[in-house]
């Protein structure tokens, strides 16, 4: 099963998790057999007629849909979890439990060679070549993933749910995955009369060469701690944000770009990721002292906004919105306002409204920016809140108000606004001196 998902417990809404082995042959005629993890509504009548495949990380996760479950589940959406890469189903599902798994395989190429699971520290030349390296041993997977793609629109597989639209969705190493497949398996891996295996995509956290057009949607999503270097990133495809491209509605090039401001890689707004301790004992995660407080920037609720957006421009023709890019200096790093707090991108109520500085990545020992995968937060003093807001209520009301605002606009979904105003009404501990 994949790890770490601690917000939500698929019981909880009335889920069934099933367990399936799936085999075939890969591009090059290789046989696999791997496990895909189900997940979906108990009661097919709630049952949204969307499925949302994830490829496996290789650190055994499921990152967007721990970052986006409880939006999943109260939709109706189905999810599949596959192991379509040779390196998580060999060094995760297989050894959690050897005698279940012995008979699941994906083979490779002879020439091909496991690599890490963390990439280096490195030029981007070094990068790039460990993104190739890790491609080249995980070769079979896009096979795999349009093959179980496939298989899922049949009622039979899918509990007798009419599934109507499968998406593909990944982040970081997962979102190469993703993007790969566009690139390498979109144009090739068809179903009958032509139509695509998936109905559209949702790349994330992996900055790389733009995407080119292609006859379903795709959302990408970017945090600001992807991107906040202006030379290097973790790709090894970055050049500058080269990602880069315009947003288009043509019919056979439907492409937004969401670069979300101030937030983190991953979320820490939830435990146990908002453990600094957690952090702080790990290594290239930042320098972290005393009073060190873990990013509380919504993260997951921005993925969940992005992700339905998508659902209902591939099933309803509904059209997002367009989102400014985050706005760059000459230098080419981020702008920020009077507070150290990004300008321009998707925003947030708590960077429009705030009462902290929200940082992207968590600095190093000597104060410079940090490249890691969370962030932190600084929160304002007494007297600074006072001169920005007067009281705490006057605070609160704001925010309330510029939250409403995001929601009109399409920018948060309605289903998060109690868990965002909570945040705003209990911080009047905030407005007390120390």
């Amino acid at each position: 099963m994949p790890g770490v998902v601690h917000r939500t417990r698929p019981v909880d809404f009335d889920y069934v998790e099933g367990e399936w082995f799936a085999s075939g042959v890969d591009a090059d005629g290789r046989a696999y057999t791997t496990q895909v993890h189900v997940r979906r509504p108990r009661d097919a009548g709630r049952f949204s007629g969307t499925v949302i495949v994830e490829p496996l990380h290789f650190s055994s996760i499921a990152p967007i849909f721990m970052y986006c479950s409880p939006y999943a589940m109260r939709s109706g959406h189905g999810w599949a979890v596959v192991a379509s890469q040779k390196t998580a189903l060999d060094q995760h599902v297989k050894g959690s439990d050897p005698a279940r798994y012995d008979a699941l395989h994906i083979e490779t190429a002879p020439s091909a060679r496991p690599v890490s699971s963390s990439p280096p520290s490195m030029s981007a030349d070094a990068l790039a070549a460990y993104w190739r390296a890790l491609a080249r041993y995980n070769e079979a997977s896009s096979a795999i993933l349009a093959q179980v793609g496939a298989a899922l629109r049949e009622s039979e597989t899918f509990a007798d749910c009419a599934v109507e639209h499968v998406l593909l969705a990944g982040h970081s190493q997962t979102g190469f995955v993703t993007t790969n497949y566009i690139r390498e398996a979109h144009e090739s891996q068809r179903l009958a009369r032509g139509r695509p295996v998936f109905d559209g995509y949702f790349p994330t956290g992996y900055p790389a060469a733009p995407f080119g057009s292609r006859d379903v949607p795709l959302v990408q999503v970017l945090s600001d701690g992807d991107i906040s270097h202006p030379e290097h990133s973790f790709s090894g495809e970055y050049g500058r944000r080269q990602y880069r491209r315009d947003d288009s509605d043509a019919p056979n090039d439907r492409y937004r770009l969401y670069e979300l401001a101030g937030v983190p890689h991953m979320g820490t707004r939830y435990p146990p990721f908002n453990d600094v301790g957690l952090w702080a004992s790990m290594e290239n995660h930042g320098s972290y002292g005393d009073g060190a407080r873990m990013s509380t920037l919504p993260h997951n609720e921005l993925f969940s906004m992005a992700l339905d957006h998508l659902v209902h421009w591939v099933a309803d023709g509904v059209t997002p919105p367009h989102a400014e890019r985050l706005v760059t200096r000459s230098d080419g790093w981020l702008a920020s306002d009077e507070h150290g707090n990004t300008l321009g991108g998707v925003r947030c109520v708590q960077l429009d409204v705030p009462r902290a500085r929200y940082l992207s990545n968590a600095p190093q020992a000597d104060g410079s920016p940090g490249t890691g995968t969370v962030g932190t937060e600084v929160l304002f003093d007494a007297p600074l809140l006072r001169k920005l807001y007067g009281t705490h209520d006057e605070y609160a009301a704001r925010f309330r108000e510029r939250l409403d605002g995001l929601v009109g606009a399409r920018w948060m979904l309605v289903d998060d606004v109690e868990e965002m105003q909570a945040e705003a009404d209990r911080a009047g501990w905030q407005w007390d001196d120390a």
